[in-house]
């Protein structure tokens, strides 16, 4: 690998595969139910296992953390969105003053 004189770069992928599952567990959840899906996951996991090169997701991967983690997440009850507060648009506005001020300055 070309990168692998870099300090934790295998930690910080493993990290970022764990982040996309996540995601996409979250979307897949959003569209079929949490439970269903962790039962698929499990499904997956215990069934006979493909060929390194065509499991992508790390579904076979030796920790079982990953797969842990990722149906704690589908069984956890969803998070509320924060809804768009209206404190951000102020600060929106506040970055834009100096450029309204140069109007009056002509």
């Amino acid at each position: 690998s070309c990168t692998a004189w870099l300090p934790n770069t295998e930690p910080l992928w493993q990290e970022l595969l764990v982040l996309r599952e996540l995601r996409a567990d979250s979307y897949a959840a959003s569209q079929v139910d949490p439970l269903v899906l962790a039962e698929s996951l499990l499904l997956v996991v215990s069934s006979n296992p493909l060929s390194s090169e065509i499991c992508c997701a790390a579904l076979g991967s030796p920790s079982a953390d990953r797969l842990e983690q990722r149906v704690e997440a589908l069984l956890a009850p969803p998070e509320p969105t924060p809804e768009a507060q209206l404190h951000s648009w102020h600060g929106f506005m506040l970055a834009f003053l100096p450029l309204v001020t140069v109007i009056f300055h002509s």
